[in-house]
């Protein structure tokens, strides 16, 4: 990262440059997959006559993120961009404006650091995504451990049993390949998660391989946000929320500036009863990145849902945009089918039959290793309304309410 530009004579913006700078750089290196520059070694090439690719080949930074100041009256205007220097292509820019105020200066930083570092460095950030996109089309075998977990965040975009395999394969021979990487590790346990929640690809004991990985990377890592996230939502699928409760906590508190961090682990405690603490998160979540996945609208959607506001939750659902994700039709037939609205709901519902054929049977099941028993059949009824054959002899054994705790 360069540092950030002011050409001015006001020694406040001068200084609100440099904090920003210092601030920025400090927040891009709590994220463990990426390798950031010291800004005492890009300072070097600050105040050079150079292009982007120049500094980027100087520097040996395959991205370079540059900004730059200008203040007119009381307004500030920050202009930052983020440039591959190899290609020269621009893969984001920003435009930020705010009231200036030298009193203020701390409370600027702090709206506006933690904007700028998630949207660009968040495992769903521009510039992960770009990464991961540039390894995708390589063959699965033909990756090192680092692209492997480059390539498998892509199954967060694209939620089907095909994706979710291609990445556990990747993951699975990166970890025999590198034994001590913690992301590998915590990227692993996330997908023997799903494969427990959402029954894609199911192998023996899912949700006991899931904390065992999880453990590795925080061994490995202690002071990683992605281990202790990763041991979180192991735990919360064991329902030992306790245990979840201290590891979610300590994720969000290693890496605050993580909005995918922010979101999973608000979504789980929205899960165990602290609905108003975990929407609040998961909502800073979607306000530090705009570009986020659908899947951080699932707690807002259930929580307009279990209060019975159907059209708050349909509003909700129609932002999803997950293609071929079995879950958003489960949703959104249940919703339409409570408000009464048939042919929607009969379209969501061959939409979910067409992707998941099995649902009448899995649904009660598979929803209570998310929610607790009332929400769950709270959806069944929807589900039912619908259109679809669920009867009491589907169900699956009692399972207990998730505990409400105090957050």
């Amino acid at each position: 990262m360069l540092p950030f530009k002011y050409s001015g004579s006001n020694a406040d913006l001068t200084a609100l440059a440099e904090g920003l700078t210092e601030d920025i750089i400090t927040g891009l290196s709590r994220f463990s997959y990426l390798r950031v520059i010291a800004r005492s070694s890009t300072s070097r090439v600050a105040n050079q006559a150079i292009d982007i690719r120049s500094a980027g080949k100087e520097l040996g930074a395959r991205y370079v993120m540059e900004g730059s100041l200008r203040q007119a009256g009381a307004k500030l205007r920050l202009a930052v961009q983020l440039v591959d220097a190899v290609s020269g292509t621009h893969l984001w820019a920003e435009n930020y404006e705010r009231t200036f105020s030298p009193d203020a200066v701390f409370e600027l930083q702090d709206d506006l650091v933690p904007r700028i570092v998630s949207t660009v460095a968040d495992m769903h950030g521009v510039l992960p995504r770009s990464m991961s996109e540039v390894v995708r089309s390589k063959a699965s075998d033909q990756l090192s451990p680092y692209e492997a977990f480059l390539r498998s965040n892509d199954f967060l975009y694209r939620v089907t049993p095909e994706e979710h395999a291609a990445a556990r394969t990747c993951m699975e021979r990166a970890v025999q390949q590198a034994p001590g990487y913690a992301d590998g590790w915590a990227m692993l346990s996330g997908l023997y998660a799903e494969e427990y929640g959402m029954e894609y690809n199911v192998q023996p004991d899912s949700v006991g391989r899931a904390p065992q990985a999880a453990q590795r990377a925080v061994d490995a890592a202690p002071l990683n946000a992605l281990g202790h996230q990763a041991l979180a939502r192991a735990l919360f699928f064991r329902k030992e929320f306790q245990a979840f409760r201290t590891a979610a906590e300590l994720a969000i508190e290693l890496n605050p500036m993580s909005a995918t961090t922010l979101c999973a682990m608000g979504t789980l405690i929205a899960y165990v009863g602290g609905w108003e603490h975990g929407c609040a998160l998961v909502e800073r979540a979607m306000q530090l990145n705009p570009r986020h996945p659908g899947w951080y609208l699932f707690p807002l959607f259930h929580k307009a849902y279990r209060k019975g506001d159907y059209h708050g939750a349909v509003s909700v659902g129609l932002k999803f945009n997950i293609p071929g994700f079995f879950a958003t039709h489960l949703f959104m037939a249940a919703a339409y089918a409570q408000l009464g609205e048939r042919d929607a709901a009969g379209k969501e519902l061959r939409d979910l039959l067409r992707v998941r054929p099995g649902i009448a049977v899995w649904a009660r099941e598979g929803l209570r290793r998310y929610h607790d028993p009332e929400l769950v059949e709270h959806y069944i009824d929807g589900l039912r309304k619908a259109g679809l054959g669920i009867t009491s002899e589907q169900s699956s054994a009692p399972t207990k309410p998730a505990a409400q705790t105090e957050w």
